[in-house]
């Protein structure tokens, strides 16, 4: 009311009890104002939530009824009426009484209750539990605290019902009394509720403001993180959300990742990326967890037969997780940044096999109109360019032992080959000859335990391809990351990217393949033959969060 005088009636909002209870108000003026922005309204909530500038305003008329206006079509309301199943969405200015409720955004998203209250008694008991614009300096109220975490956590579900993942997650509450609700593809959707109240931050703080006074109501949001206590690395008031090394390093089983992380720029850029697109193609990597028989278990069966450490076979294993599984050959982009032919489960190249120490034959990557050709002379040509790269001997072959009989690639191209024994689709032999190059006496490396220690074992691997003389200049050391250390020596850009990008693979792989595994809704469990660690589904829930809600960095 205008002037000053007393109104007949006052009006609350409150929001619901299973988002806190809390109550706001009194509002006596002809407008209240609900948006993201503290400059233009009364009660202010997250941008983040998909709530606008300016949502929603009760507008009150002179008899002291209310009418419930969007701002625009942008701005999606819903009304709840007493006694009725279903909410409707407004789109019009719409009138509401006393018991009403309306909700931002989604059906499931912040929802107060219009209080109409024009009894002094009852005024001065709703006036006594709001928080009003002190709600801030009573932070630490155990009723305000109890509601502001529930909020917290109701804003964790409402920005993932949007998404495939909630409507999993309202499915699953229906399940409850089938006992269906316990199986891992419903619990995940339970903690991405939770990973959303992990990695709300400080916006989630701010959640519900009340900016009568605006100029004098502004928290600080830091502190306010640290008086909640809901969010922290390891569950460390204060410590800040879960990054993508925590998580990294919760997955993995080992904390070098976190450091290596942390202390690698551009591996841990090129790691979310390939996070990313590996995440995006789940049905590709399934039948590294379905099949038991598998590449992936006869890789990691000769990575263990070899003696090479659990932290570091906990990731090369999935070096044998390749999207064509089935396939002996593929195309791989090499480190000269040409297409080339790879062979056997790590699809290495010729060039990386040879630098292994492994016996390959020479390959080619061809027309198939020069793979079938029947001419020589042009097939021997490719080969030997393969030979010549790889800065080995020629060698010669006879005529009968060049063929590109199932070897197949895509758009046309074939792998020629010279038939015969090749180590390269042999995993014992491939396994021994990493734990030459990446065991624990390897030189040029850090000692196992030491800084950086797996991924420089990751980048010595995908180094193989490079040329003799670079490969020679290579000499990591735990005092420098492997992408930093690269960039002091005298190696090429494509080069160093290269191997860069290829380690991040490697890693995104032995990440997100696990995970898979926890969110598979037809899996009674992750098997031991596939992982006797498994990572916890809260860590892969919340990893998977940051991918879905872009929170990568």
């Amino acid at each position: 009311m205008s002037g000053g005088s007393v109104p007949k009636t006052v009006t609350f909002l409150e929001l619901a009890p299973e988002f806190g209870g809390t109550t706001f108000g009194p509002f006596e003026g002809v407008e209240i104002r609900l948006g993201s922005d503290p400059a233009q309204n009364d009660i202010t909530l997250p941008e983040s939530l998909g709530v606008v500038s300016a949502h929603l305003k009760l507008l009150r008329q002179e008899d002291g009824s209310l009418i419930l206006a969007p701002v625009d079509r942008a701005a999606p309301v819903y009304l709840f009426r007493p006694g009725t199943f279903e909410p409707k969405l407004v789109t019009s200015p719409t009138a509401i009484r006393n018991g009403d409720a309306f909700s931002l955004v989604t059906p499931e998203g912040p929802r107060f209750t219009l209080m109409v209250e024009g009894d002094q008694k009852a005024i001065a008991e709703a006036a006594r539990k709001s928080q009003g614009p002190a709600w801030a300096r009573n932070l630490e109220s155990s009723r305000l605290r109890r509601g502001l975490i529930e909020e917290i956590r109701r804003r964790g579900f409402a920005a993932v019902v949007s998404t495939s993942i909630g409507n999993a997650g309202i499915r699953a509450f229906s399940m409850i009394t089938t006992g269906q609700i316990f199986r891992p593809i419903y619990i995940v959707s339970g903690i991405m509720m939770l990973s959303g109240w992990l990695f709300a931050g400080t916006a989630a703080c701010g959640a519900l403001r009340f900016n009568k006074q605006k100029s004098t109501v502004v928290e600080d949001l830091s502190n306010c993180k640290d008086q909640l206590e809901v969010s922290g690395v390891g569950g460390v008031p204060g410590s800040g959300d879960p990054t993508v090394p925590d998580l990294t390093s919760r997955v993995l089983g080992d904390e070098d990742w976190k450091h290596t992380l942390e202390g690698d720029a551009e591996l841990q850029q090129a790691y979310r990326e390939q996070l990313k697109a590996v995440l995006a193609q789940r049905a590709r990597y399934g039948w590294a967890y379905e099949q038991q028989a598998s590449p992936y278990t006869r890789f990691k069966a000769a990575l263990q037969g070899a003696g090479l450490p659990p932290s570091l076979v906990r990731v090369l294993a999935f070096a044998a997780v390749q999207p064509n599984f089935e396939r002996e050959w593929s195309l791989v982009n090499d480190s000269e940044e040409e297409e080339v032919c790879g062979r056997g489960p790590l699809d290495l190249t010729f060039r990386q096999a040879t630098n292994l120490g492994l016996q390959a034959q020479p390959d080619a990557l061809v027309e198939r109109q020069v793979a079938e050709s029947g001419d020589i002379t042009m097939q021997r040509s490719a080969l030997d360019a393969t030979v010549r790269a790889a800065q080995t001997e020629e060698r010669g072959y006879p005529d009968g032992r060049v063929s590109s009989r199932g070897a197949d690639i895509q758009g046309g191209m074939q792998c020629l080959y010279v038939e015969g024994s090749d180590d390269r689709t042999d995993h014992n032999k491939v396994a021994d000859s990493l734990m030459r190059k990446l065991g624990p006496s390897a030189t040029a490396l850090p000692d196992q335990g030491e800084f950086h220690w797996i991924a420089s074992r990751l980048f010595t691997l995908f180094a193989q391809d490079f040329s003799a003389v670079s490969l020679e200049q290579l000499d990591f050391d735990a005092r420098a990351a492997p992408s930093v250390k690269m960039s002091t020596l005298d190696i090429k850009d494509s080069r160093r990217s290269f191997a860069i990008r290829s380690a991040a693979r490697l890693m995104a792989r032995a990440t997100a393949v696990p995970c898979f595994a926890r969110f598979d809704k037809d899996a009674d469990g992750i098997p031991e033959w596939f992982l006797e660690q498994p990572p916890m589904l809260g860590n892969c829930a919340i990893l998977k969060a940051y991918v879905e809600y872009n929170r990568l960095d």
